[in-house]
């Protein structure tokens, strides 16, 4: 709060007011003063009132309590209490702050050793309480911490509720409570809530790196690069040492083609923590997807999985590695862990139904696909829809794989048809009246 003393010398020689209009007592005798403080403070130089002047300024930035009292003249006065002996409610140094127009001025101060005096300064309107604030903010913390706790078990709509309660007794000054609703917000599918959630702590505290790197994985997710990395950037700036950071701009640098500046983040990253399995996971990922070297992508994805053996992602990819180098029981082994697993992943799923259309067990691949359109943001719908397209196709059920198909195109618009037209199983479908339509629609589509 912004306050200037009445006076320079406001309490210089003599402690005397231009106004004498106060609410507080007049500063206790030298024998109260040194009763009230013994063995509580080291007794200072002067025991009056220029012996406490430094106790104003601290009292002012650290009050236990404050009250409001207005005047019959409509002027305010504020009086900031601080307890000495935290025990016991006397002594009390207060500061009596005047308000006025636009002006707030110190305005006198003094030791309350009477209860009758606290009582007095009590009698106003409590504006603030320590202990109250205290006690808020263990609740408010209490149910950010139950909340992050549903989160994990995915029991979202209960997370949110709680968040939500969280942030309304604490006021607009958390920023951690926001990024925290964003995550999950961001969970549940509601993205661009999530996105104002993560702007709204970053407004709260811009020093705080997590709001930046999580808007920033939403973009780099849908895809918009040129804000991914604005936002994954600022993160980096602000916690260079950071592995999740430094590993996810990596990762956006090798989608930007920026491959040596995407190894030399990975490898910082590995420097900075050499625990941290995502370093692997994405230098796999990065073999197996854009190198198309899948040996080298199979080491990386092992060396992560012996620091995080449970990953599901990377699991997955593992999966995918060893089925294009070659190594079908080790694929096989990999997917049957994969499916006793209570609770799979969007991008697991997804990995299943390719892994069980290419191992032929296309009852496996369809019932993957289907959990996978039960989901609010399954991964790649347009690839889910077109490996069921491929399952129909080789299971005899031309229409149906027509109509998967058709659903393939509509998501992935394209990049699908040029798949279809050289994949030999879909060629199969040539003959249909409806596919030749299915193209030529979807191409006028295109081209509006």
């Amino acid at each position: 709060m912004a306050t200037r003393y009445r006076e320079e010398n406001l309490f210089a020689a003599g402690y005397e007011l231009t106004n004498p209009r106060t609410f507080l007592p007049a500063f206790p005798e030298e024998s109260c003063v040194l009763q009230a403080i013994s063995g509580l403070l080291a007794v200072p130089e002067s025991i009056g009132p220029a012996g406490f002047l430094k106790w104003v300024e601290f009292t002012l930035e650290n009050p236990d309590e404050i009250w409001e009292i207005e005047d019959s003249d409509e002027n305010r006065f504020y009086y900031y209490l601080n307890f000495i002996d935290e025990k016991n409610p006397l002594p009390v140094f207060a500061v009596e702050v005047r308000c006025s127009e636009d002006l707030m001025e110190v305005h006198n101060f003094s030791l309350l050793v009477r209860e009758s005096d606290l009582h007095r300064v009590r009698a106003g309107d409590q504006v603030y309480c320590r202990a109250r604030e205290w006690e808020r903010e263990r609740l408010v913390r209490a149910l950010n911490e139950k909340a992050l706790g549903k989160y994990d078990e995915d029991l979202l709509e209960e997370a949110k509720e709680l968040i939500d309660l969280a942030i309304n007794l604490s006021g607009a000054a958390s920023a951690y409570l926001f990024n925290n609703r964003g995550l999950i917000l961001w969970k549940m599918g509601s993205t661009d809530q999530a996105k104002r959630d993560f702007l709204e702590s970053i407004n709260l505290d811009e020093g705080n790196g997590d709001p930046y790197f999580n808007i920033g994985l939403i973009y780099l997710d849908e895809s918009d690069y040129r804000r991914a990395l604005l936002y994954l950037q600022r993160a980096v700036e602000i916690n260079p040492s950071d592995s999740q950071y430094l590993t996810e701009l990596g990762h956006l640098y090798l989608e930007l083609d920026r491959e040596k500046e995407a190894l030399g983040l990975f490898r910082k990253a590995f420097e900075n923590n050499p625990a941290d399995a995502q370093v692997d996971f994405h230098l796999g990922h990065y073999f197996l997807y854009k190198k198309r070297e899948p040996r080298h992508a199979v080491k990386y994805y092992c060396k992560g999985l012996k620091k995080d053996p449970n990953d599901q992602f990377a699991l997955a990819d593992l999966a995918v590695a060893h089925w294009v180098v070659g190594n079908r029981r080790k694929t096989k082994e990999i997917n049957r862990t994969l499916q006793l697993k209570t609770t799979l992943m969007p991008y697991t799923i997804s990995r299943l139904v390719y892994l069980n259309v290419e191992m032929g067990d296309y009852e496996n691949a369809l019932k993957y696909y289907r959990e996978a359109l039960t989901q609010k943001e399954p991964f790649e719908l347009e690839w889910l829809h077109y490996h069921a397209a491929l399952v129909y196709a080789k299971t005899g059920h031309p229409q149906q794989a027509l109509h998967s198909l058709d659903l393939a195109v509509r998501a992935g618009g394209e990049a699908v048809i040029k798949r279809a037209m050289s994949d030999k199983v879909l060629r199969r479908l040539k003959g249909i009246p409806g596919l030749r339509k299915l193209i030529k629609l979807n191409g006028k589509r295109r081209n509006r």
